[in-house]
């Protein structure tokens, strides 16, 4: 072995751990702005007069990108070497990050969030693909990643408070903003602790199309969720953008099944165990992320919660899905796999439909029980879940199945909040629509319709008694449509609950 191949060696082998701190920090900040902007968003609906809809792309546009462009990311790792590609993506995140933190207008913010999900999707596989090679001694491996999950998780979990913190003493851009000095450390750090081998050649080139054809119809798609409830479910445009998007679906799945290396490894969806348990990760996914967009409003526009208020109501959700994800190994070992993720499924079930039973008049303790209940339940069910694909791919496809359940979940993650929500504005389009005072508005309709704090401003401009009653009709139209959706979330939990119970049987590692 050449000297320098040794010495690059020793170097690497000595600078391990250093560079895990480095890949961990970049994984925990893409994963941070998943959940980070959920606390502002009331901040931005007042601020700049940003609808319900404008709210849901601003959250949606990060994880269609980083959805959509996850699974190509993985494919360029290996052409562009691993530590250049998660250099360039973290890069790529910081700038964006500081085009979100600086924008005055809620188009040039939906975009920056879709920029800095490239990012996110370039330096997220490349951390994992780092962590494995960087540690070949099992007991350093299995710490090593173990650390790697826990920057994942705390960077969702930690999100919501930190955001409270930040708009408690800075502008709402501060929740962007504090990334760009983490993303230059990371860069400037990385480039000296991480390996730089070159490039292995590998065959076949990147299925660039099946990117396209994917990222194109999940946009479309949620763009058809989003504006049906404002333009009508029978607009031209939105049907055109839902029939656009399903068509572009088809043709993705038609493209993987002829292309020679595709994104998207559809046989791996004939093993049962696979399909049900990437399917019961995005469920829960989807019905967290909406759960936690309706929430973090109730809190704010009902409740009268500043940010940082709500961040620290929303932190009993994070510790409790530490507590389940630290009791999860040991339900396992004691119940199998299928009846943790039955429990986790339960749990989570329970807990919505407490949420689903919140009034006008309800208080943060009503609430307590439900978020506890939803977060033990999620922090159990993911680590079982995860486990569960796993244990089903054969062992040449462990790569392609953890990268196919990190994408699905992050759509997931985008139709989750599409999907709730669109039931959240229709429904409380339709409660401030019938109405006995809708009329006396005028001109001012379109602006309460927005959002509880599109009402708030039409109020202050009405009389007093009408403003008050305006107020009390726009909380009570939000609750209405927070019931909705989260009845839904309910529905949909205990239908994966029923399906697992009967497709496995008991006997079955899930």
């Amino acid at each position: 072995m050449p000297a320098t191949v040794v010495r690059e060696t020793s170097r690497t082998h000595r600078l391990r751990w250093s560079a895990l701190a480095v890949l961990a920090l970049g994984l925990f900040i893409a994963s941070l702005d998943n959940t980070i902007l959920n606390v502002a968003l009331p901040t931005l609906a007042r601020e700049l007069h940003a609808s319900t809809d404008q709210l849901q792309w601003t959250v949606d546009a990060y994880q269609i990108t980083y959805a959509g462009l996850l699974l190509v990311a993985g494919g360029l790792v290996d052409r562009w070497g691993r530590s250049r590609t998660f250099l360039v993506g973290t890069a790529v995140f910081g700038s964006f990050s500081l085009m979100a933190g600086l924008v005055g207008t809620t188009g040039l913010l939906i975009s920056a969030r879709a920029l800095m999900g490239v990012g996110a999707a370039l330096l997220a596989p490349s951390t994992l693909a780092l962590v494995s090679s960087l540690f070949s001694d099992p007991k350093e491996r299995t710490v090593a990643f173990a650390l790697w999950s826990g920057a994942n998780g705390a960077g969702g979990a930690v999100g919501p408070l930190l955001s409270g913190v930040l708009l408690e003493h800075f502008s709402w851009g501060s929740i962007f903003l504090i990334n760009v000095p983490l993303a230059v450390g990371i860069v400037v750090f990385g480039f000296f602790v991480l390996p730089h081998s070159r490039p292995r050649p590998v065959a076949g080139g990147v299925d660039y199309l099946g990117a396209v054809l994917s990222t194109v119809a999940l946009a479309l798609i949620c763009w058809a969720v989003i504006s049906a409830p404002g333009l009508g479910a029978g607009n031209v445009l939105v049907i055109g953008a839902a029939i656009g998007g399903l068509s572009l679906l088809a043709a993705f799945i038609y493209w993987e099944s002829r292309v020679p290396a595709p994104l998207l490894r559809l046989s791996l969806f004939k093993i049962r165990t696979f399909s049900v348990a990437v399917g019961v990760s995005g469920l829960v996914t989807a019905a967290g992320a909406g759960a936690l967009f309706v929430l973090t409003q109730y809190l704010q526009f009902i409740l009268d919660y500043t940010p940082m208020q709500t961040g620290i109501r929303v932190l009993p959700i994070a510790v409790a899905m530490l507590v389940g994800a630290v009791s999860a190994p040991r339900f396992i070992d004691l119940v199998q796999l299928k009846v943790t993720v039955l429990i986790g499924l339960l749990c989570v079930g329970i807990g919505y439909g407490w949420l689903a039973t919140t009034s006008d008049s309800s208080a943060f303790g009503h609430l307590l029980p439900g978020v506890v209940l939803f977060g033990l339940g999620a922090g159990l069910l993911v680590p079982a879940a995860t486990q569960a694909v796993m244990d089903a791919l054969p062992p040449d496809a462990t790569g392609a199945g953890s990268a196919t359940n990190t994408a699905l979940m992050q759509v997931g993650s985008a139709l989750g909040v599409a999907v709730i929500g669109s039931l959240l504005t229709a429904r409380y389009r339709g409660v401030m629509m019938s109405s006995s005072i809708w009329d006396q508005l005028g001109d001012l309709q379109s602006v309460a319709l927005e959002s509880v704090a599109g009402a708030a401003r039409v109020a202050e401009q009405l009389t007093a008694e009408l403003g008050a009653q305006l107020n009390q009709l726009a909380g009570h139209a939000f609750v209405a449509g927070m019931q909705i959706s989260l009845l839904v979330c309910t529905i949909a939990v205990f239908a994966a609950l029923i399906a697992v119970f009967v497709l496995y049987p008991r006997d079955r590692r899930f």
